[in-house]
């Protein structure tokens, strides 16, 4: 049980910089400690019997699921809207309104339909995108700036998806004051956060499919990692709403986790027999699957252990408020990688430019910003 014997962070030697509480040393910080000392006479989610309120599996998977195809149903349901002509819509509000109660329920079908053969389509690409390893896309001069297509400010950006993007990036500046200020987040930070990125990737599934191979295994399975990250943000948040739906969306993080890697593992490899390899692209690959594990090696620790939540909010009282900021963190480098494979495609930032601010802009500064300014943290994570 991860409440009793579990290995603390730095005697593992796991550089990521959070501290167990145990440690000697551990700087005191008034008013958060305080809070902290609180918490721990009466933690959340423990009766007065001191017997832990665990949610159901059943309350977990549908808390969640609804919420998340909510989220997509209604950001998806709105950028058809906008679109479309308006003259469009008021035809078919029109013919609607008109239609029978059988008609309606046949269109009602065709929807069903649609939507099946859109998920269809969508699996079939992941495969296609997944097996393409043969597309080249690397450069013979890949620092040497192309001509530019469009510029920042050209691109489309008065529609759901670049209003969302824009609120991620507003949010994410507010998330770095906080954490020099040494200020947990709040719930309604992790529930407007999950709205903003599930949006950001749920108004970007139609145009992604026209792109080369690379970027599209790229977004599927950052779409992947995003909805575990949702999940493990709203978990951390409310546990007896969310809690169990760690495993389910797990699974989706490890299928996620195989398939990016396979494919850029097999790519990278046949780059490098037929002398193209560009070694820039190593440390970013390298310095992913590091972060990478360690999702793995928290996500089997919440797995071994059906009391997590209530053992570590005992036993490390900032647990919470790390992992609810490393996903925050992670959600926000996952939608950055997205924006970063847009600015390619439009000409904005491509070639070996484009390489180098992804790797330190979405993987390396994010994570070392964390890592020091929640370094004094009682908290471990993996």
């Amino acid at each position: 049980m991860m409440g009793e014997g579990f290995v603390p962070l730095a005697t593992r030697g796991i550089s990521l910089g959070l501290r167990p509480a145990h440690l000697a040393g551990a700087p005191q910080r008034p008013g958060v400690d305080a809070a902290h000392a609180a918490s721990l006479a009466a933690p959340e989610g423990l009766e007065r019997t001191g017997k832990a309120q665990q949610p159901t599996l059943g309350s977990g998977f549908t808390a969640t699921g609804t919420l998340l195809g909510a989220v997509t149903f209604a950001v998806a349901r709105r950028w058809r809207a906008s679109t479309a002509p308006r003259a469009g819509r008021a035809a078919r509000r029109s013919s609607r309104q008109s239609q029978p109660a059988v008609g309606r329920g046949l269109g009602l079908a065709e929807g069903i339909a649609e939507t099946m053969q859109r998920e269809k389509e969508v699996m079939e690409d992941i495969a296609t995108a997944g097996n393409d390893v043969n597309t080249p896309h690397w450069s013979e001069a890949p620092l040497k700036e192309p001509p530019r297509q469009l510029t920042m400010e050209k691109l489309d950006w008065p529609n759901l998806h670049g209003a969302s993007c824009g609120a991620s990036g507003v949010l994410f500046l507010f998330e770095l004051v906080r954490f020099v200020m040494g200020i947990p987040p709040s719930d309604a930070e992790c529930y407007f956060a999950a709205i903003v990125y599930a949006t950001i990737f749920a108004t970007r599934f139609d145009s992604i499919r026209t792109l080369a191979p690379h970027f599209r295994v790229t977004f599927y399975a950052t779409t992947g990692w995003t909805v575990y990250y949702i999940a493990h943000l709203l978990a951390a948040t409310e546990p007896s709403l969310f809690g169990h739906d760690v495993y389910a969306t797990g699974i989706v993080f490890l299928a996620s986790t195989i398939y990016f890697y396979k494919h850029w593992l097999e790519r990278m490899y046949r780059h490098y027999v037929e002398d193209r390899f560009r070694p820039y692209y190593l440390p970013g690959l390298l310095g992913l699957m590091y972060f990478h594990a360690l999702d793995i090696i928290d996500m089997f620790n919440q797995w071994a252990d059906p009391l997590y939540w209530d053992h570590r909010a005992v036993t490390l009282p900032d647990q919470v408020w790390t992992i609810q900021d490393v996903r925050l963190t992670g959600l926000f480098m996952s939608s950055m990688a997205l924006f970063m494979i847009t600015l390619h495609n439009k000409g904005v930032l491509t070639g070996g430019r484009n390489s180098l601010f992804t790797v330190l802009g979405t993987i390396f500064v994010p994570a070392f910003f964390l890592s020091g300014t929640h370094a004094t943290l009682q908290a471990s994570f993996p």
